[in-house]
């Protein structure tokens, strides 16, 4: 469902620079014999996406609709992206082998960059976007995420035993373009609709973003958790940056739309609903 966190080299990540680049100039050059919706079916297919590093402990925790993109052209096409996510099972998900809590630790890379650390029940981080460019010409694009976990259970989970005390770190790496860093401990926190887009164009064309998250528990074992506090220590970027750390219970960070620039000569919306409930 995630990536794991990881670390690359500077040797490494100097090295896909390079490939990057290539790759565009390429593309570029192929692009001026052709059309703009070939350049824009080229673009899609280039390694262009940027890192998502994820880890994430406890239970019920969701990482859903998430963008991070160097360069998203749309030309002439109607796009929908629909993505609808669920967890309502009451068990535990956990992702990585740390004893210690949730670590996120970002890379070097060519374009955006995520970093997340979830811990504790019912976490959620859906529907954000990180895209350095956006250009939709003549077309329509709609987005739309949907997340949504439930706990109806009558237990007790082993996020309130205390397995994971120092609680959710996310450290920054070094990228080019806007960067996420998120660290969410404790329980129902949601980070969804956010945006740190640098530059969005809509030319005589639609672009819609939606997003809804529902966190709702109701099991008797709902109560406040003790897991550490939630840090984040920023990285690097060429670019905006949002750093955001979550402790405790039911902290919502929703429909941010950040700092960067819309050039709406067309239609440019985003909207974010977020709702969480504790309780029998």
């Amino acid at each position: 469902m995630a990536q794991r966190g990881r670390h690359v080299a500077p040797k490494a990540g100097m090295q896909k620079f390079r490939r990057a680049a290539v790759v565009v100039l390429t593309a570029g050059a192929l692009a001026s014999v052709g059309t703009s919706a070939a350049f824009a079916d080229m673009l899609e297919d280039l390694p262009l996406n940027g890192d998502q590093n994820l880890d994430q402990d406890g239970q019920q925790n969701l990482n859903c609709g998430n963008s991070a993109r160097l360069i998203r052209l749309n030309v002439a096409e109607t796009e929908h992206r629909n993505r609808f996510c669920a967890e309502g099972d009451g068990h535990t998900r956990h992702q990585g082998a740390r004893t210690d809590g949730s670590l996120a630790v970002g890379g070097t890379t060519l374009g955006p960059q995520t970093n997340t650390a979830q811990t504790g029940k019912q976490n959620v981080y859906c529907g954000n976007t990180a895209d350095l460019v956006t250009v939709n010409v003549t077309g329509d694009m709609y987005w739309d995420t949907t997340c949504v976990v439930t706990d109806r259970g009558h237990h007790r989970g082993a996020y309130e035993r205390g397995g994971h005390p120092r609680g959710a770190r996310a450290v920054g790496g070094t990228s080019t373009g806007p960067q996420l860093n998120t660290a969410q401990t404790g329980e129902q926190n949601l980070y969804c609709g956010n945006s740190a887009d640098t530059i969005t164009l809509s030319v005589e064309g639609t672009i819609s973003k939606r997003t809804t998250c529902v966190a709702a528990d109701h099991s008797d074992g709902a109560g406040d958790t003790h897991l550490g506090r939630a840090s984040v220590r920023p990285g690097e970027a060429v670019g905006l940056e949002t750093n955001t750390a979550q402790d405790g219970k039911q902290n919502q960070t929703c429909g941010n739309p950040g700092t960067g620039v819309d050039v709406p000569v067309g239609q440019i919306t985003r909207q974010a609903s977020c709702t969480v409930h504790a309780g029998p």
